[in-house]
């Protein structure tokens, strides 16, 4: 081929051709490597535009420069963003013009490409692109990712969002999306919807028993607790802690299911949502009350047996993280704990939304109690989901939000 008779300076439109009809070749001298036209002998490209739109194109200019090393072409890429007719003067910026791929299509177009001259590998050096790039499925990255440690993610999470330089609010946004996907989690486990419960277990490999499942949910999510049961901040939660002396067989000292650690100390004890307050039949003794089952009050009086050993062992007991660390007691404090007991579900055993006496009864009974007692907050799992749900999606739920479908109750609207 006679290059003189050739045509080098031209473009070619990935908008309107395919990369198909086009292909890279050493020239004879083995001195240049060009891009021709599988058509056209006498044509070759050296630029390429990627998008265009009534105003303006993106082109790419591709220039190949041997190595000395390896024999090979290394491409070297230049961006431009030029007034439709070519004039780079139309253009608002003559030195730097940031180019960005905000539509799908135009992002294909440069990774088609970026693939075209990949695939000339016996001419093109593309080998300090693939030391340091792989295309990979999302569905890899995801479980590599998910097998790695804790510690592990959280250097990976921080990496990525140093490179995508999110804003706080973006930020944010985030954390949040993680909420409503937890907390739509937090409602079918509330109701055992399409056997939720059994469902959670298996895929955590969990103990039987309900209570395995509520401190697992809880302990992973534990903003839930944190922010919704009147406590202050804690900045840390220890899982199933001895709180109190042990005698010489290692036994008679106080199991708490989380123990909050803050300013002060925050004793969480976790039954179930399917455990009931009261008993089915009210007692014919007592006008204007109903009993508690013995469930509740076995919960009640663990709760206060946790308080008065906590507080007398605190100073002189060595608490240990799930990593096996000791807990820095240094600015806490135990002066008479907090407790707090989680149990039962008011709209699973007793909804007002009928206007059942008996159901009324009963809710006026749990709420004299509650605000008659100093020494152990009562919250129902129904509670705690609505106050997480207000928090996330700052908007109240209605009275009956219990027997709403789930698509209407997570509905962005």
């Amino acid at each position: 081929m006679a290059l003189g008779n050739v045509s080098f300076d031209n473009t070619f439109d990935l908008t309107e051709r395919n990369l198909s009809e086009i292909f890279i070749k050493e020239t004879y001298d083995k001195d240049k490597c060009l891009i021709w036209d599988s058509k056209d002998s006498n044509k070759a490209y050296n630029s390429f535009i990627l998008s265009k739109n009534k105003q303006s194109k993106i082109i790419c200019e591709i220039g190949f420069y041997k190595s000395s090393e390896t024999e090979k072409y290394l491409p070297r890429p230049v961006f431009k963003r030029l007034a439709l007719d070519g004039d780079i003067s139309k253009t608002r910026s003559k030195d730097k013009v940031i180019v960005n791929f905000s539509h799908s299509e135009d992002a294909i177009k440069f990774w088609q490409l970026i693939g075209f001259l990949s695939s000339y590998k016996d001419l093109v050096d593309i080998n300090e692109f693939d030391k340091k790039f792989k295309v990979v499925p999302k569905n890899t990255y995801v479980l590599e990712f998910k097998d790695k440690d804790e510690l592990q993610k959280i250097e990976d999470l921080k990496e990525l969002i140093g490179l995508s330089d999110l804003n706080y609010d973006q930020l944010k946004e985030l954390t949040f999306e993680n909420r409503k996907k937890n907390l739509r989690a937090f409602f079918f486990l509330l109701k055992d919807l399409k056997n939720g419960r059994e469902h959670y277990r298996k895929m955590y490999d969990l103990n039987q028993g309900e209570e395995n499942i509520w401190h697992h949910f809880l302990k992973h999510n534990d903003w839930i607790i944190g922010l919704n049961t009147d406590l202050k901040f804690i900045s840390d939660i220890l899982d199933e802690q001895k709180v109190g002396n042990e005698n010489s067989k290692g036994k008679e000292s106080p199991i708490v299911d989380l123990l909050g650690i803050s300013d002060f100390t925050t004793l969480i004890e976790l039954k179930h949502s399917s455990s009931n307050i009261f008993k089915k039949s009210k007692s014919k003794g007592r006008a204007n009350t109903w009993d508690f089952t013995s469930d509740f009050i076995e919960g009640l009086s663990q709760c206060l047996g946790q308080k008065g050993e906590l507080e007398k062992t605190f100073e002189n007991k060595v608490f240990l993280k799930e990593d096996n660390s000791r807990l820095e007691k240094d600015g806490i404090e135990s002066i008479d704990p907090k407790s707090v007991l989680i149990i039962g579900n008011k709209r699973r055993e007793f909804p007002v939304k009928n206007l059942d006496n008996d159901n009324i009864l009963k809710n006026k009974t749990l709420e004299r109690f509650r605000r008659n007692n100093r020494n152990i907050d009562i919250i129902t799992f129904d509670e705690l989901f609505e106050r997480a749900y207000h928090i996330v999606y700052s908007r109240k739920l209605g009275k009956n939000w219990y027997w709403k479908d789930e698509e209407d109750l997570f509905s962005e609207s």
